[in-house]
């Protein structure tokens, strides 16, 4: 249960932003916040209304930075009540390496880059590694996610999570702990986005991922490095819409 505060703890402390990179500068200056102790868990945020007023910015810049702050488990949100900072905050946050990926303003073409030299680097791993054990894993991840799409009784966050999760079972199984650290704060910020394309193509996900275990089980890195660039694609022009 949240600690008793002050309605809105912070009203004093939060200065106009200036207009550029604004989704960022509000998630910066909420990070801040926290760090200056002047935001504490349990915490409840000014509404939304508030903070764009006492900003100086728009209702949709401050509504994105809350969804990426609790995408992040920095706040949540309460339905009917408002928004509250976390009693605690999970050791991603405090990450250095997620923290400066996120305050990139939004899911910008360098991180798709870096996200196709990341995963295409996780998967040659596993195809060198991998025993039959290992592609099983795999395939029971996508068996998973194909499974929950045909039964149509998920939501999108939940097959979003299914996706990720395809993904995070190839970071286990490099056994490399700080490329599995780098993978994951990556897919912070594609949470959103996975969930909006999920919910548009979701076999997309599923053949995409076939054609990867496929090219492992064969020990082919040549088709490998061509399926991950083809499904990645999908993100580029996703973002030029």
């Amino acid at each position: 249960m949240p600690h008793a505060s002050k309605k809105y703890p912070v009203t004093e402390s939060i200065r106009p932003l200036n207009r550029e990179s604004v989704t960022s500068s509000i998630i910066n200056r909420l990070t801040d916040l926290f760090i200056s102790g002047d935001l504490k868990p349990g915490d409840k945020l000014p509404t939304e209304m508030e903070l764009a007023q006492q900003l100086g910015v728009g209702r949709n810049s401050v509504r994105e930075a809350i969804k990426m702050l609790s995408y992040l488990g920095v706040v949540e949100i309460r339905r009917g009540i408002g928004t509250y900072v976390a009693e605690t905050m999970p050791a991603s946050v405090v990450n250095p390496l997620i923290l400066g990926l996120v305050f990139e303003q939004k899911t910008s073409r360098e991180i798709i880059e870096l996200r196709l030299l990341i995963e295409t680097a996780v998967a040659e791993m596993v195809m060198q590694k991998a025993e039959s054990e290992d592609i099983k894993k795999i395939e029971n991840a996508n068996e998973q996610l194909r499974a929950a799409i045909c039964s149509k009784s998920l939501s999108s966050r939940s097959l979003r999570n299914l996706d990720i999760n395809f993904h995070k079972t190839l970071l286990e199984l490099t056994d490399n702990k700080p490329l599995r650290k780098i993978g994951e704060a990556i897919y912070v910020l594609f949470l959103a986005s996975i969930e909006k394309t999920v919910e548009e193509d979701p076999e997309r996900a599923v053949r995409n991922h076939q054609l990867i275990i496929d090219a492992i089980k064969k020990r082919d890195p040549k088709q490998l490095r061509k399926h991950m660039k083809e499904s990645l694609s999908f993100w580029m022009e996703y973002i030029q819409r």
